[in-house]
């Protein structure tokens, strides 16, 4: 029951996170907040501050509280789609930090370890789709829509596949999201590619979108989305030189006689963009005007630099003023290119560097255990042997003092665990083993399972007679630990060979842990032989 309490919870934040991006709810996230304060539900705490987050960005206000509050949060909880979504909120604030959206600063870091992390990630179905869209709206801050583009191509499947119906109305709530989301990037590029003079392929896009700008939309869809959807179609049509599907009279009614209304602006700039197309320059000036003055929340970066491009073009306007303004849009387009490439390669390195990783894992990890395997302790051998230097050097004179506590380990009569209990009880108990010694070596230390019930650790010798304790510990961990929990009647001892020597000589250290090891059988078994010559 309470963790269907919390999935309820997590539902009703997604539901606020929706609605705080179309009017004040403030006192709903309070209490939802209050509540998951009280049961310790962290995820909900989380996206509390993420639709305050939306709320106080949406409204143009400063929502860095809230974001390092994000930040704070998922570093205690772990999901790795929450990591994701509130590195992409940090993006996404460092990208459209100040009153200037042309003075944003790129969250590239940030963005690259979001993408990275939503790769392998297996989280809520509905966090993963949160998180995919926050990414996407980092790189659209940035005007990098190709790669915003591929985050939301990437959600369909997530869309698709089965999942808890629980799930369905946060999930179908996501998917208006995606749809305006969509819209919105692809009004934006199309502006961006009119302001460079690309009018052409700005048509191309706003044709290939316009069919399917208004189909999604139904009963469920906020008001004020509605209008938002209906001026994008606007500048579609406009741009695309066809009829427009838009309702304006619906748009201006949403508006209720608010001057500063988004949506109001946006139509102002699709009749500038017709004026535009019709030749006539100076009411395409006179048009845009109002939408090329102070940001306004919620218009598109690129639909306002259009209308900024086009009232500059008055025919009053200087000729060098004129040139001027080209050679900056051009440079500004330059410069998204460039960040574009770079992006990208940055995201394939990432991607390199974690198959890379996981690659080494898979050979160097035990997959029973968890510990290193053959392959570990052979590379972690060879890697002594690199520091200690060549013979005769004197880094190699000096690894003398350097000792090494090696200690190889067999469980006794092994194979009549397996005979008596079953190869399953058999594997659990080589899996607590295995978590028994990694519970006694050190970072800098390595436990690692040869094959079978052969297990070794090798240890830097740094305080005389800690080899010595620390396989006597384990020794006991093993013998004292609650065996009965695997299998009743069952009993599980380790012998333990052990040897301690300079580093130098690693082959006698090994070869001498080793014999040890069989002395330790030979003398009944459950014990640690050797130590120090």
């Amino acid at each position: 029951m309470p963790a269907q309490e919390q999935a309820r919870a997590v539902c009703a934040a997604y539901e606020l996170i929706e609605a705080a991006q179309d009017h004040d709810v403030s006192e709903e996230l309070a209490a939802l907040d209050a509540q998951a304060r009280e049961q310790g539900w962290g995820e909900v705490v989380l996206l509390m501050h993420f639709a305050r987050s939306l709320l106080e960005r949406d409204a143009g206000r400063d929502d860095s509280e809230h974001v390092r509050a994000m930040v704070q949060t998922v570093q205690e909880l772990g999901d790795p789609a929450l990591v994701a979504l509130g590195l992409a909120t940090t993006a996404m604030r460092d990208a459209t930090v100040g009153a200037n959206p042309l003075e944003a600063r790129v969250g590239a870091e940030p963005l690259v370890r979001a993408v990275i992390l939503l790769d392998s990630a297996h989280s809520l179905v509905v966090h993963r789709v949160a998180a995919r869209l926050e990414v996407a709206g980092g790189f659209h801050a940035l005007g990098l829509w190709p790669l915003a583009h591929e985050q939301l191509a990437l959600l369909e499947p997530l869309f698709r596949q089965a999942h808890d119906p629980l799930w369905d109305d946060v999930l179908h709530r996501q998917k208006r999201v995606v749809h305006a989301n969509k819209i919105d990037m692809a009004v934006d590029e199309a502006c961006a590619l009119a302001e460079v003079g690309k009018w052409k392929a700005a048509a191309h896009n706003a044709v290939r979108h316009l069919p399917d700008v208004l189909t999604p939309l139904d009963d469920g869809w906020a008001p004020s989305w509605v209008a938002m959807v209906h001026a994008f179609a606007d500048i579609f049509a406009a741009l695309a030189g066809r009829p427009s599907p838009a309702d304006r009279r619906m748009i201006a009614q949403q508006a209720q006689g608010q001057a500063d209304d988004p949506n109001l602006a946006m139509l102002a700039v699709a009749d500038a963009i017709r004026a535009h197309q019709a030749g006539d320059a100076a009411r395409a000036a006179r048009l845009a005007g109002p939408c090329a003055g102070p940001v306004t929340p919620n218009v598109p970066m690129h639909v306002r630099l259009l209308a900024l491009n086009l009232a500059v073009r008055d025919p009053g306007t200087p000729p060098a003023a004129l040139t001027y303004a080209s050679e900056l849009v051009a440079l500004r387009w330059n410069s998204r290119l460039s960040r574009l490439t770079s992006m990208r390669a940055a995201i394939d390195a990432e991607r390199r560097r974690a198959e890379h990783e996981f690659l080494r894992d898979q050979v160097l990890i035990d997959e029973l255990t968890g510990l290193g395997n053959r392959r570990a302790y052979t590379a972690y051998l060879e890697r002594i042997r690199r520091t200690l230097g060549p013979p005769g050097s004197s880094r190699r004179r000096r690894s003398t003092e350097t000792e090494l506590v090696i200690m190889m380990v067999d469980v006794d009569h092994f194979k009549q665990v397996n005979d008596t209990f079953g190869h399953d009880v058999g594997d659990q108990v080589l899996r607590r083993i295995g978590s028994i010694l990694a519970s006694h070596v050190r970072s800098d230390d390595l436990a690692a399972r040869l094959g079978g019930d052969e297990f070794v650790v090798v240890m830097c010798a740094d305080v005389r007679g800690i080899g010595a304790a620390r396989a006597e510990a384990i020794v006991k961990s093993v013998r004292e630990h609650p065996w009965s929990e695997v299998a009743p009647g069952l009993s599980i001892s380790i012998s333990l060979g052990l040897h301690r020597g300079p580093a130098a000589d690693l082959s006698h250290l090994t070869a001498e842990a080793d014999r040890q090891l069989y002395v330790a059988k030979r003398e009944g078994r459950g014990r640690v032989a050797g130590g120090t010559p």
